[in-house]
């Protein structure tokens, strides 16, 4: 899905965010990554819209540049890490810790304690035995670090098994079922002097095409907190359903996405007053806003017959196909005559660097743009050094007028982390 201000000129070159793509990839180099800021902020008025602004987390995880957290600190949104170095980054940059949810299978207790001396707002909890790491480290800083429990609600989500994080193999949260859960509270309820317990997380998967996965976890959660309250007296002032909205056209949007969590968890809790409804959304937000720019830089045919397109970057600056067997959208020039059906290749040394496959494109030539859509999320904040390449630039436009977020790397970068 192109982004929101996407088009073709008269001439057939492509214009991003009223610039076109041939200036700037003359001035930026490809591959390029470019977001729409403009589509990029709607998002996020839409997300506030539905949920208030107070209550929607941005995913650090799916994107995380210093003019990202701009963005997401002036729209007085929160901001969820999963690491450590996520926590640094973010504070070191500014944002205000007590809007920031910090996540993650392990905390390092040296990010715990980042966490209670700068007031971090929540902290997720994922196991009995990170419930024990911070009570040691509260204790010992002298603090009472709020914190959310996450649930393992088995929930069968038909996406990717790679990112089903609800299902009940899965390697998240604190499963209810088998009773686990329910002493966890208990323990997290017998620290009160260093644990303040605020209520409940869960995150089912990403790219969830339809209500029904959210609801099904978001009941199963409602369900135990009055299981809860029924056997300790403890009420959640917070419901933290995740994101993994999808990103079709077909996908719920955030509005329905709430108004359905609403009506699905006030029934089950009417007994007490309604607990905030937070969410995490990552994908939803940046993603389609953002592009991928590559040259075409070789045309080959293979012994099978098949056309080849080599591009000059892949697996490197776009993982997500390797990984997820993702299909992204695609174009060069709309106004070139004829069809033809192609491969196209990234250029490292893999034979899982496929871009994609089986994708008709107007003929092209060597030199061509090369526009691969939805790839502002996982891309950037995935792309690896493989065999010595660098991490393409992050511009952001906005009204023609193109603002660096980050620069190209280089060798000289990578020669000062050398030992010898």
């Amino acid at each position: 899905m192109p982004p929101l201000h996407f088009s073709w000129d008269s001439d057939g070159r492509a214009v991003f965010a009223g610039a076109p793509v041939s200036g700037l990839a003359s001035a930026f180099g490809t591959p390029l990554y470019l977001y729409d800021e403009r589509d990029l902020t709607a998002r996020i008025e839409a997300y506030s819209q539905a949920f208030g602004k107070e209550n929607v987390a941005v995913a650090a995880k799916a994107f995380l540049t210093g003019r990202l957290l701009d963005l997401a600190q002036a729209a007085g949104l929160g901001l969820d890490v999963v690491s450590e170095g996520e926590l640094e980054f973010a504070l070191r940059l500014g944002f205000p810790p007590e809007r920031i949810i910090m996540h993650g299978l392990h905390k390092p207790a040296s990010a715990l304690r980042t966490a209670a001396r700068q007031g971090v707002g929540l902290v997720v909890l994922e196991s009995p035995g990170e419930v024990e790491e911070t009570v040691r480290v509260a204790r010992q800083e002298k603090a009472r670090i709020p914190v959310l429990l996450r649930l393992a609600p088995a929930v069968d989500v038909h996406t990717h098994p790679s990112l089903a994080t609800g299902a009940p193999a899965s390697q998240f949260g604190v499963p209810i079922a088998d009773g686990q859960a329910l002493e966890t509270v208990r323990l997290l309820l017998s620290a009160e002097d260093a644990i303040d317990f605020k209520g409940y997380h869960m995150h089912v998967g990403s790219q969830i095409a339809t209500l029904d996965p959210f609801l099904s976890g978001a009941a199963a959660v409602a369900t135990f907190a009055r299981t809860v309250f029924s056997e300790t007296g403890s009420w959640p002032e917070i419901l933290d359903l995740g994101g993994g909205l999808g990103i079709s056209p077909d996908s719920p949007s955030p509005a329905s996405l709430r108004q359905a969590y609403a009506a699905t968890i006030a029934p089950i809790l009417k007994s007490g007053p309604m607990p905030r409804l937070m969410t995490e959304p990552g994908r939803y937000i940046v993603s389609p806003p953002g592009v991928t720019v590559y040259h075409i830089v070789q045309r080959k045919t293979a012994a099978d017959g098949r056309t080849y397109l080599i591009v000059d970057g892949g697996m490197s600056d776009g993982p997500r196909p390797a990984l997820y067997g993702a299909r992204p959208e695609l174009a060069v020039s709309p106004d070139r005559s004829g069809e033809e059906l192609v491969d196209i290749a990234g250029m490292h040394c893999e034979s899982g660097d496929i871009v994609r496959r089986d994708v008709r494109v107007t003929s092209t030539e060597v030199g061509d743009l090369l526009i691969v859509f939805d790839t502002g999320a996982y891309n950037h904040s995935m792309a690896s050094h493989y065999n010595r390449v660098s991490v393409p630039p992050v511009v952001f436009v906005k009204d023609g007028v193109a603002r660096p977020a980050t620069r190209r790397d280089n060798l000289s970068d990578w020669l000062r982390l050398e030992v010898r």
